[in-house]
């Protein structure tokens, strides 16, 4: 099969590495929890955070469609492919040529409501919306940013196909700041330095990817949102949760986020001494990033160290190179077709294969022997990194190969031997061998990826995007793009920054959350409690109640988190300032009243109307507890419990509604306890 040469991506010095270069191979591999902020210097972990934000519009970004629009009809498909050009200077992209191999189908779902024909590039952009970008430059002065004086849209690559277009319009908005990070593991007096603030068009949602076929839905697409860059002053991983809490804090105290799930989400940056930058995408929870970058920190230490394997076994890029053109098993003795040495194989996956018309190889990789093996992650090793790229680029999916090492399972000792024999290979201890089966073009991308990847051990930590999964591993994605993957946009005009909307923004700054947070923690707040209600969406409630004792504070801000977090998250009215405020009163003169606030919250809650003075009056009334409590004599004898404790919860639940904020509960508690203790001695 005649197949035409493969372009090859421009090779360039690396930008992005770890600027630290004194490897710790030595040092021993350890869970998440185990390590001090002293070892993660050791190290040499770095981290910086791209935290994204969807802004809370009714338009999209460049174009009048509604914004947040989540939809099920599918009123048209488009079908794209992508194929990669060189650029002005004459070079590929590697990320380009890598979709390209993929050979994907790109399938893009349309809703007459949610988009329009600038979505699929063929209108020009409208005018960008103002309302976003008066949100940016809100988010970036609450980042202490530098505003820009003009709006320049560039274009960004995003060749994954999630933009129809191929790019992403994006404008730079603030530039160099810091913010106070006083929840840092390394002190109170650091500072998150932030690079810059971008506003962008957030891409298509993805809804299926197999085989070669990828569908993406578009009502997302063009949404505007918000992307904070920031220096990689992260450096334990404890810090970059802390770091993305308090970034997402930020955005939301402008009072433009948008909540909901896919509302924000982070890509993380992660490098070690030796390293080099890998970007984890699309982290979706807080919870997840320490373990993650910790995975991930090892995951290259353990790649560098294959790397010094490598060296010194004296292996060379040369020696794992092929021509780019025609089928690798006709132009290389690194690779052979093996289709008719294992035609009468037992071994399911292949002889379905071959029985299907597809096509076996084998790629022999000198120098790696026993490296396959070699622990990456948790339940990871060399040849799950090699697997995760052939999904992705070569789309064999499943179980993509086989290595020689695998006897318990596969071939038989005799068919490996053959494989090898064909191969030239030395000794398992000296080469590794990897068995591919598919599709002949599929294998064909699948042998050279193989080689590529490991040539790219040789340079230890590839520099790719990578995916997170839930147990904290990661996968790859795709190739980190290049760093020219931004220019400028020929369809949209500069855009002057209004001097009236920086002075409109200047007076009405958000008070920032570091200083929410203190104020509360005067109030006599627990540290926890109070960085939750900096979070609460019913904060304006607390804030407009202005509780003056720290007893009040604490009884007020725990009720209001018991009863108003989910309903306030659910969009559902909560009760106003005015309503509660006579409970306020209470609340501060510490009388026996203030036991009913889950009450008046509840009752306040479901009515609108519900007059809590009138409530509170009723209640302050003297009451008298002996009905009550006779009830409870009545039944204390017919009540069959061996546990006094379960009959005096019991009998406080029948009591209390009735007495509610008017007993102290610990007095009707002890008469209770009382008459239990009575019933026994006449027992």
């Amino acid at each position: 099969m005649n197949l035409p040469p493969i372009p090859k991506a421009s090779k360039r010095p690396p930008t992005d590495l770890n600027p630290r270069t004194d490897t710790p191979l030595d040092f021993v591999d350890a869970d998440f929890g185990e390590l001090s902020p002293s070892d993660y210097d050791e190290l040499g972990f770095m981290c910086g955070l791209e935290v994204h934000q969807q802004i809370n519009t009714t338009s999209k970004l460049f174009c009048r469609c509604p914004s947040g629009a989540n939809t099920t009809r599918v009123d048209a498909e488009v079908l794209r492919h992508m194929r990669p050009t060189l650029s002005e200077l004459g070079e590929y992209d590697g990320t380009a040529l890598m979709e390209f191999k993929t050979r994907k189908e790109i399938v893009y779902q349309l809703e007459r409501g949610s988009v329009c024909t600038y979505e699929m590039d063929d209108t020009p952009p409208f005018q960008i919306d103002t309302a976003a970008v008066k949100a940016s430059l809100l988010h970036s002065r609450m980042l202490n940013l530098n505003l820009v004086s003009e709006l320049h849209v560039m274009r960004k690559q995003y060749l994954d196909g999630s933009i129809p277009t191929g790019f992403q319009r994006t404008a730079m908005i603030g530039l160099t700041g810091e913010i106070p990070f006083v929840e840092s593991e390394l002190g109170r007096d650091r500072a998150l330095r932030i690079r810059q603030l971008s506003l962008e068009e957030d891409s298509c949602r993805e809804i299926s990817d197999e085989g070669h076929r990828i569908v993406f839905r578009t009502d997302r697409l063009g949404m505007p949102l918000t992307e904070a860059v920031t220096e990689p002053d992260l450096l334990t991983p404890l810090d970059v949760k802390r770091g993305a809490e308090l970034l997402a804090r930020v955005a939301q105290a402008s009072g433009h986020a948008r909540r909901g799930p896919g509302a924000a989400r982070q890509d993380v940056n992660v490098s070690i001494a030796g390293g080099r930058r890998v970007e984890i995408k699309g982290v979706w929870s807080h919870k997840v990033l320490p373990s993650l970058v910790h995975t991930e920190a090892f995951r290259q230490l353990n790649l560098l160290r294959i790397r010094a394997e490598l060296l010194r076994r004296g292996v060379e890029e040369a020696a794992l190179t092929i021509p780019d053109h025609g089928l690798p098993w006709e132009v290389s003795d690194l690779c052979v077709e093996a289709s008719s040495l294992l035609r009468k194989t037992d071994f399911a996956p292949v002889r379905s294969a071959l029985e299907a018309g597809q096509v076996a190889a084998a790629v022999r990789l000198p120098g790696f022997g026993g490296l396959m093996a070699h622990r990456t992650q948790p339940g990871m090793n060399l040849a799950s990194e090699i697997a995760g790229r052939l999904r992705v680029i070569a789309c064999l999916v499943g179980r993509p190969f086989m290595i020689d090492s695998s006897v318990e399972y596969g071939l038989l000792g005799s068919e490996w031997a053959q494989v090898r024999k064909s191969l030239s290979a030395g000794s398992r201890s000296e080469d590794a061998i990897i068995v591919l089966w598919g599709d002949i073009l599929d294998v064909a991308t699948g042998c050279r990826e193989v080689l590529l990847r490991a040539i790219d051990a040789l340079e230890g930590v590839p520099a790719e995007t990578r995916q997170a999964f839930a147990d904290s591993t990661t996968g790859f994605e795709r190739i980190l793009p290049g760093a020219d993957r931004m220019y400028p946009d020929t369809d949209t005009p500069p855009v002057a920054v209004d001097d009236a909307w920086v002075q409109e923004i200047e007076k009405s700054l958000p008070t920032e959350p570091w200083t929410l947070h203190k104020t509360y923690v005067a109030q006599g707040l627990p540290n926890d409690l109070a960085w939750r209600l900096v979070d609460a969406p019913w904060r304006d409630l607390y804030d407009a109640l202005a509780p003056q004792s720290t007893a009040a504070a604490l009884l007020l801000a725990r009720a209001l988190e018991r009863h108003l977090t989910r309903p306030a998250r659910a969009g559902k009215d909560l009760p106003s300032a005015e309503q509660l405020q006579p409970m306020m009163r209470v609340l501060e003169d510490g009388g026996p009243v203030r036991h009913a606030i889950d009450a008046l919250l509840g009752a306040a809650l479901r009515d609108p109307e519900f007059n809590v003075e009138a409530t509170l009056e009723m209640l302050a009334e003297p009451a008298s507890i002996g009905a009550a409590l006779e009830r409870v004599r009545r039944s204390a004898s017919e009540l069959k419990s061996d546990d006094p404790g379960a009959a005096t919860r019991w009998a406080m639940g029948l009591v209390m509604p009735g007495l509610l904020g008017r007993v102290e509960p610990l007095e009707v508690k002890a008469q209770i306890e009382g008459i239990f203790a009575e019933e026994v001695a006449l027992a």
